[in-house]
């Protein structure tokens, strides 16, 4: 409406003014549009970056006031509320400084909008609406009978004329409104402009991340990686799509380092995989892959996953390194990703969760907080290791065929994460384990070992062979060598000891 109604009344205004005003009004018409139009063009600001720069600032500080509001046990323990204050105080003052400079850019505009279009406009539209008065030289307009019978009457021309003016000028406003008003829409299109440039920016984000290659098949009871590649997925290129490169890119992206080069394994029902290696070698990239968020990369890689049961039993559950809480009740916690819905179609009780949070040392939750519908804060309310702990509840309850526990239990005491890990396997849930505590190896089978020498790297050995038994033999071998140097340091402590006493008692 704030564009149609006074685009109507434009062309409509304009084909009636152009019809009183002749040939040559019409002309000096049109140049009037086009003069006002580059006046106004060449003054107005980039409203619809402003606008986009005015919401990147405003989403950085909601962000800012976001996280302090998630971390503030940990802000709190760092002693960090100053150094936090300052950030937000920068972010604020930064938005605060761009409004006031839009302010100050939107005054001066629609002063010079107003001028332009009030004043100017209006003056030109005075002159031309005078071009049928002083250059028209009609017989009707000087008043000149075609009827010889009739006498001449200067009074009808100068009546003639005076109605032609005021029509023009009364048409004159309606126009130069009608005109204001586009302006002012359009103005405000340059600020929409502005916030579509930012959702625009999010959408093309998305479609440009990489798919998930189409050569990734389902497999029925086996997880198969074969010749995988795993790197982290850049964004696809116009560039990365078109060349026609000797070695080919499946998923589409550009190349990037691989963290683990040529991975291949194979894992049925039973074969428990703990993946170890030092920290930042891809230990969770490798999960990644197995649970299909990332695109497995390299000249014919392929992953195969098992499917959902047609029970609804899941195939693969992840369980991620940060618990994650829902919103929600207790209840909500324990059957994430499960609705109250879905709950109740299961079947299960509140019996069946109780003896669940007993498997995980949590079975006086319930009574502690209130009960089963009690809705609270859980990510502040739990500490770590009843987050952790709950985490693992979750997997007891859907009982996936994989579970992926990405360093879930490293706040779980030792005796605890042991139990869980028992009573998993007892649930038949093949276990497929990121840590790097050597006391989770003997619950698993086989060992994936990530080097960390920058080759990207790996090592596939069977918990129990051989080949681990010699790399324990080495490891116990170099403590029995060090622990064998412990007397020889002892007295050199003993020695170093004396020699202090000596100088203090000179002193």
């Amino acid at each position: 409406g704030n564009i149609l109604k006074p685009s109507l009344d434009l062309i409509l205004f304009t084909s009636q003014l152009s019809r009183s005003l002749g040939v040559r009004g019409t002309i000096l018409l049109f140049g009037n549009y086009y003069a006002t139009v580059a006046i106004l063009r060449a003054v107005t600001p980039a409203f619809g970056r402003l606008a986009a720069v005015e919401a990147k600032l405003e989403g950085e500080y909601r962000a800012g006031m976001g996280r302090v509001g998630r971390e503030a046990e940990e802000i709190a323990f760092y002693d960090g509320g100053v150094r936090e204050r300052d950030i937000l105080t920068r972010a604020y003052l930064r938005l605060i400084k761009h409004v006031n400079s839009i302010y100050k850019i939107r005054i001066a505009y629609e002063w010079t909008e107003d001028y332009v279009i009030k004043y100017l406009w209006s003056a030109a539209g005075y002159g031309l609406i005078a071009v049928p008065l002083l250059y028209t030289r009609t017989k009707r307009s000087l008043g000149i009978q075609t009827d010889g019978e009739k006498a001449f009457r200067p009074d009808d021309a100068i009546a003639g004329r005076t109605e032609s003016y005021v029509s023009n000028r009364r048409l004159l406003l309606s126009l130069a409104d009608a005109g204001g008003r586009l302006m002012y829409a359009y103005k405000d299109l340059l600020e929409l402009a502005g916030l579509t440039t930012r959702l625009y920016t999010l959408l093309s984000s998305l479609h440009n991340l990489a798919p998930l290659p189409s050569h990734t098949v389902e497999a029925a009871n086996v997880i198969l990686l074969t010749h995988v590649d795993v790197a982290v997925p850049l964004q696809t290129t116009s560039d990365s799509l078109s060349d026609e490169s000797e070695v080919p890119n499946p998923s589409g992206v550009r190349p990037a380092l691989p963290l683990v080069k040529d991975l291949s394994l194979a894992l049925k029902d039973g074969d428990h995989l703990m993946i170890t290696g030092s920290n930042g070698v891809g230990k969770t990239a490798v999960a990644r892959v197995l649970a299909g968020l990332w695109a497995p990369q390299g000249i014919g890689a392929d992953v195969q996953r098992p499917v959902d049961g047609p029970d609804g039993r899941k195939a693969i559950f992840v369980v991620p390194q940060r618990a994650y809480m829902v919103t929600g009740s207790l209840l909500d916690q324990i059957i994430y990703p499960n609705s109250y819905p879905e709950y109740l179609e299961s079947g299960k009780t509140e019996k069946d969760l109780m003896e669940i949070l007993e498997k995980v040392f949590l079975a006086y939750l319930p009574e502690r907080e209130g009960g089963w519908t009690t809705r609270k804060e859980w990510r502040d309310v739990l500490s770590g290791g009843e987050k952790q702990r709950m985490a693992m509840a979750r997997v007891f309850y859907h009982r996936p065929r994989f579970a992926v526990l990405d360093e879930c239990t490293s706040a779980v005491s030792s005796d605890v994460e042991g139990r869980m890990y028992e009573h998993a396997k007892a649930l038949g849930i093949t276990l497929i384990t990121i840590s790097l505590r050597p006391s989770l190896m003997k619950y698993h089978t086989h060992l994936l070992t990530l080097l960390g020498d920058g080759s990207a790297g790996w090592t596939l050995a069977r918990v129990g062979t051989a080949e681990e038994r010699m790399g324990i033999d080495r490891e116990i071998g170099s403590l029995e060598s060090k622990l064998a140097d412990v007397e020889k340091w002892e007295e050199r402590v003993k020695e170093l000891d004396v020699l202090l006493s000596t100088q203090e008692f000179v002193k």
